[in-house]
């Protein structure tokens, strides 16, 4: 009798199919692993982008703000000094009619009064004046013959058009102060 072992055929043929599934599906397997982890690098990676991006997203926000803020006060710092330079062009543009004034009175010596200031001539003002006695006219003559006095001021010349005396004693003066060219600079 011939002994037929059916067993151990079968289990040489699944070895050999299980050896063909081990053998295709291994690089299946580590293909599915590589793509697993390829995908979750991605996701990973997305998600430290998405966290980068709203992280760059606030800032931007906030320098928006910033800048908005910044833009604000580089309007009113814009407006301000043009104001301040209509200002100072306005001013430049006047005539200084309290400087001349003061730097008359400084060359009028004590007991002299101003009558009447006349601006009407360009480059020219017209000075009444009231003096008390002939030491005082004295004194205002030598003031504005003085050089020295008249260099200090805007003026670049007084003429004394003439002296007269009133009923009263008081000695009544006509003057004309050339003002200077360069007196407005």
């Amino acid at each position: 009798m011939v002994n037929i072992n059916l067993l151990g055929k079968k289990r040489r043929e699944s070895k050999g199919k299980n050896l063909v599934y081990i053998a295709l599906l291994t690089p299946f397997i580590a293909f599915t692993l590589y793509f697993l982890g390829i995908s979750m690098f991605v996701v990973l990676k997305l998600s430290w982008i998405k966290a980068d991006q709203v992280r760059v997203d606030r800032e931007a926000e906030a320098v928006s703000k910033e800048m908005t803020a910044n833009n604000e006060l580089l309007k009113k710092f814009v407006l301000a000094k043009y104001i301040l330079g209509k200002i100072e062009s306005l001013n430049t543009g006047k005539f200084r009619y309290k400087e001349y004034l003061d730097q008359l009175v400084g060359l009028l010596p004590e007991g002299t009064v101003l009558k009447n200031v006349d601006f009407s001539n360009k480059g020219w003002i017209s000075v009444a004046t009231s003096i008390s006695g002939m030491s005082a006219l004295r004194l205002l003559e030598s003031n504005l013959s003085s050089a020295e006095k008249l260099s200090s001021t805007a003026f670049s010349s007084v003429f004394i058009e003439g002296v007269s005396r009133d009923k009263a004693g008081l000695y009544q003066a006509k003057l004309q102060f050339e003002i200077t060219n360069n007196a407005g600079k």
